[in-house]
Formats: structure tokens, C-alpha cells, sequence
């Protein structure tokens, strides 16, 4: 997926929503960062490149900027503390559902709700304890007898995650594909980079299965992608499940290579991402990428 136009507007808000994290009241850091992000913006914003391509740099002009190197730390753990709270609502959801393979991957949807600063998505830890069960029951778009048949027919599965928080219903879903005895590879940041999962915060959550962290940049970018991760991505015997949406910006611009062996898993939370697959921004998506 490539930069749309309203992707400027939307990362010029979320670059404020992170300056205001990093810098709390110091007015003059902001407006400098904010400068350097827009210089940024409007140098590369015409190049064909991912909207994840951009979130990616903005993080590191904040951090740059700051000195701090993971100034979503404390938001980070509080997602993590909030989804405890609703875990045992979407184990209820799924245990008493007809169709547990539908009920698991709208767990696995639903909880990429979790994520700040997103123009036209407005999000609070505590309003998503509220609303889990009307997001849960959101509707589900893509095609998810072919995802039910890839994941039974696949032993092997690359799991790239996506945020904090998230990450808590993830290991509820990856236990559920392990009871399937799937061999489940974990996927993470190696560093910090915005609110994503990192390799310290899985390892945190007591997370079993083997960890290959992808690297430190939003969504998959190639040329920065660590060699260990490439091995299991590029291997044809690994069904890959891309949670989120800069996973799916990322990878989409080349899904192409991955026909019947991906599997996008994802709450809309902007109306690019919308547009580009032609549904409703706040849709679940669960999607095998067939031709």
C-alpha cells in the first residue's frame, strides 16, 4: 500500500499526539520535532513508499529528538494491564461461541483495536475494556473458510505481531493454534518502535514458542529486516499471519510472492487502509491472500 493523501494529515496529527508524549510541556521541543517531521514529510511524501515507510522515520526523529528511546514505555504497559482485564471476557466470547474458529479470530481482530494517535480512531485503555463486546462483534470482512483451511492444512506458522496490549489476546489465540499442535514462530520488535510488541515485552508475558524478531521498523520494511526473520518469511512452508496495520501496509505492496500462504489479520482503523480494501473503516478483517 502506498501513501494516500489522507495519510498526510493523519501523521501530522499522530506526530503531535507523539510529541506531546515525548516532550509533555516543553513547547519549543515540540515545535521543532514537529518541523523536522514535516520537512521529512514533505521531502519523501511523493516517492512510492508506505505510509509504515513514514511512521517508521517519524518515530525516529522523535526519538532522535529526545534522547528517549522508548517514550511509549508506560502506555505500553498499561495496554498490557487493560487486556488482562478483558482476557477473561474473550475467553467467555470464545468458549461459549458455536463457531470457535470465528470467535478466535475476531479475538485475534478485535484487539488490534489497541493503538494511539490515530486520526479519526479514538482510543482509551479503559473505553476498550467498555466496548470489547461491540468491537468483538464488529463486522468480520475476508474470507475465512480459506484462513480456516490454511491454518489446518499448515503445521508451520511465522506470527508477525503488531502492538502492546494486542499481544495479551495474541498469546490467548497462538495457545489455541498450539492445542492444534501448530509450530508457532513469534515474530516482535528487536527494539522498541512506537507502541509495538518488542522481543522484552513478549518474553514479559511468558510467551513459549521460538521468538524471531523482524527488526525495528514499522510493518516489514526488506532492507531493514533482520536475516533470522527473512529465513522464515521468505521459507515456503511457513503460513505467515500479519497482525495490523503496518504489517499489512507494508506487505501488501508485494503480496503478490505470498499467494495462499498469508493471512492478514487486522481491525480498519483509518480510512486509507479502509479505502484500500474497499470496507468500512472499523471492519475486521481476516484475509488469505489468494489470486
Amino acid at each position: 500500500m502506498k501513501i494516500k493523501s489522507e495519510c498526510i494529515p493523519c501523521m501530522i496529527n499522530r506526530s503531535k499526539f507523539e510529541c506531546d508524549l515525548a516532550f509533555k510541556d516543553d513547547e519549543d521541543g515540540k515545535i521543532g520535532t514537529l518541523a523536522e517531521v514535516l520537512r521529512f514529510l514533505g521531502s519523501h511524501c511523493e516517492e512510492d513508499l508506505s505510509p509504515a515507510f513514514f511512521g517508521t522515520y517519524r518515530d525516529r526523529i522523535v526519538k532522535w529528538r529526545t534522547n528517549n528511546k522508548d517514550y511509549y514505555y508506560t502506555l505500553k504497559k498499561e495496554a498490557n494491564e487493560s487486556a488482562k482485564k478483558i482476557l477473561p471476557l474473550a475467553d467467555k466470547l470464545y468458549e461459549e461461541s458455536n463457531n470457535k474458529f470465528e470467535a478466535l479470530m475476531r479475538i485475534a481482530a478485535a484487539a488490534n483495536s489497541v493503538e494511539y494517535g490515530i486520526k479519526d480512531h479514538t482510543f482509551s485503555n479503559k473505553q476498550f475494556e467498555e466496548e470489547f463486546y461491540k468491537v468483538f462483534n464488529e463486522n468480520l470482512i475476508g474470507n475465512l473458510d480459506k484462513v480456516e483451511e490454511a491454518i489446518r492444512t499448515n503445521d508451520k506458522i511465522l506470527y508477525l505481531l503488531d502492538n502492546s496490549g494486542e499481544i495479551v489476546f495474541d498469546k490467548f489465540v497462538i495457545d489455541k493454534l498450539e492445542e492444534m499442535e501448530k509450530e508457532v514462530v513469534l515474530s516482535p520488535k528487536d527494539s522498541p518502535v512506537l507502541n509495538d510488541a518488542t522481543v522484552d515485552d513478549v518474553e514479559e508475558l511468558g510467551f513459549t514458542c521460538r521468538i524471531v524478531p523482524s527488526g525495528h521498523a514499522v510493518g516489514v520494511l526488506l532492507d531493514e529486516a533482520n536475516e533470522d526473520f527473512l529465513e522464515y518469511f521468505w521459507n515456503p512452508d511457513y503460513l505467515i499471519i500479519a497482525k495490523g496495520m503496518g504489517n499489512y501496509e507494508t506487505i501488501s505492496s508485494f503480496e503478490y510472492k505470498f499467494i495462499e500462504r498469508l493471512i492478514y489479520i487486522l481491525r480498519v482503523k483509518c480510512y486509507s487502509v479502509a479505502n484500500n480494501n474497499n470496507v468500512p473503516k472499523g471492519s475486521l478483517i481476516t484475509r488469505l491472500v489468494i489470486e
